[in-house]
């Protein structure tokens, strides 16, 4: 399997950059469900550690923080359906309505818990500083350079160009390889994730959280996801050859 294309190479550096901030941002998501995993699912109740009194807002605004989790873990393999209907010939304005709903989504659920984590629950002045902010901001960069592709008519021709006339689209060995790619992706920041997450979590020698294996778990998890269907790909590939991994008509 090779990389052909005949679109001009500033059309498909364009679209490579926005895969990509599709993949950084899907990583940021599920950096920033890990890491919230925590505080939002097993606050530590010690009285003698009274360090722990900051994360009280925590279980006061369960009902946003714990349905923010959620679709913070959906979102993130939601931007991996996105990066697939990139290249299976989806039109450009059933993509944008799924992408579009997809960011607000990530941007919303990271705006609230990063308002409240900032304020302590809205009993201090607000200090920019919660992880939050990272998923936030990242989806609100996804909407922008999607409004730009609808409406910017340069961007719109490219963007049109290089989803609808993609030849992936019921190549079954193709879409299994790129979507393996993506859960690798997502596998490799699980895992570069863990030594941090760890010494995190660890305060005086003592695992404050039982969540800690968590992140090594899901790294496991996507990583053998990522295998089975890469793996089925090439076996496949083997009985059905398949033509070039990119190709337009």
């Amino acid at each position: 399997m090779v990389f052909k294309t005949r679109i001009k190479r500033s059309e498909l550096i364009f679209n490579l950059i926005v895969l990509a901030l599709f993949a950084v941002t899907a990583a940021t998501q599920l950096l920033s469900a890990y890491g919230a995993m925590c505080v939002v699912w097993d606050i530590p109740v010690n009285p003698m550690m009274s360090y722990w009194d900051i994360f009280g807002h925590a279980e006061t605004f369960a009902w946003i923080y714990q349905p923010s989790n959620i679709i913070t873990w959906i979102v993130a393999f939601a931007y991996g359906f996105l990066i697939y209907s990139y290249f299976t010939k989806m039109p450009w304005k059933r993509f944008f309505i799924i992408a579009m709903v997809v960011t607000f989504l990530g941007f919303i659920t990271g705006l609230l818990p990063s308002i409240i984590s900032d304020t302590s629950g809205f009993t201090e002045a607000f200090d920019f500083g919660s992880p939050n902010w990272g998923r936030t901001i990242g989806n609100a960069l996804v909407m922008v350079v999607l409004l730009a592709m609808n409406f910017v008519p340069r961007l719109k021709v490219a963007t049109k160009k290089f989803i609808e006339e993609r030849s992936v689209a019921g190549q079954y060995v193709k879409q299994m390889i790129l979507i393996s790619l993506f859960f690798f992706w997502l596998a490799a920041v699980s895992f570069l994730g863990t030594e941090f997450m760890r010494s995190a979590h660890v305060v005086g020698g003592i695992n404050v959280w039982t969540t800690v294996d968590f992140q090594f778990l899901g790294g496991v998890i996507t990583a053998i996801i990522g295998t089975s269907m890469m793996s089925t790909a090439l076996i496949y590939n083997q009985i059905r050859p398949s033509s070039a991994l990119i190709t337009t008509k």
